[in-house]
């Protein structure tokens, strides 16, 4: 594992002296900041810049070249108005699933209300629902086993802001959530961890029936 806390301030060190008073925000995301990373997680920060170029963006890459570990960076690089102009359904989980560490995010932040989040989980749900039914209709059963496996990500941010539009609490951590759903819900947070001899029929009617009630979970 790196040392997470060395890395990020060097980076933020490298990235004042390179951007000077242009670098507003430096954030982190991702697996580490839900205490879940392993030594091949990839290191999600985020970057806020004034007048962001494209030429930023080079200077940017040599800076995690140069710090190291370049094949685990990762993460979002913006610049400020773009950032303020951003849509707004994407908010709420933005501002909850980062961590400042250089700057306050949510100065930089456009307004978001309940209905944004609302609509933000229908869209992430109306596109898995799609998917779904897509690749079970004109894909193989062995191709789509894995691929079902692969949405346990997409089922957690799901479960993730459904629970937080039902709670008010926004639970960062898969680990901290898992006790605070339904049956149903931790059925699908366990759906990771589904094995290529599973029954695929039985797995995907209940990832295909949650789909349907969220729909309903979602009429608030």
């Amino acid at each position: 594992m790196i040392d997470l806390n060395a890395y990020l301030h060097n980076l933020i060190a490298a990235c004042k002296e390179a951007f000077s008073d242009r670098l507003l925000y430096v954030g982190l995301q991702g697996s580490y900041l839900r205490g879940e990373a392993h030594e091949r997680s990839d290191i999600d920060v985020m970057i806020l810049l004034d007048r962001f170029l494209v030429a930023d963006m080079d200077v940017y890459r040599s800076i995690l070249k140069r710090l190291g570990h370049f094949e685990l960076s990762c993460g979002f690089i913006c610049g400020r108005d773009e950032m303020l102009r951003w849509n707004p359904l994407e908010i709420c989980q933005i501002k909850h699933t980062t961590k400042n560490l250089f700057g306050t995010l949510t100065d930089y932040l456009p307004e978001a209300t309940r209905a944004d989040e609302i609509n933000y989980c229908k869209l992430s749900l109306g596109n898995l629902y799609h998917t779904l039914c897509h690749r079970y209709i004109h894909a193989d059963q062995p191709r789509n086993i894995g691929k079902l496996r692969a949405h346990s990500k997409d089922l957690f941010f799901l479960i993730q802001n459904i629970h937080y539009l039902e709670t008010g609490r926004f639970v960062l951590a898969k680990r901290d959530l898992y006790p605070l759903v339904s049956d149903e819900d931790r059925a699908m947070l366990d759906l990771a961890g589904m094995t290529d001899d599973a029954d695929f029929d039985e797995a995907f009617s209940s990832v295909f029936l949650w789909c349907r009630n969220a729909f309903k979970r979602l009429e608030l």
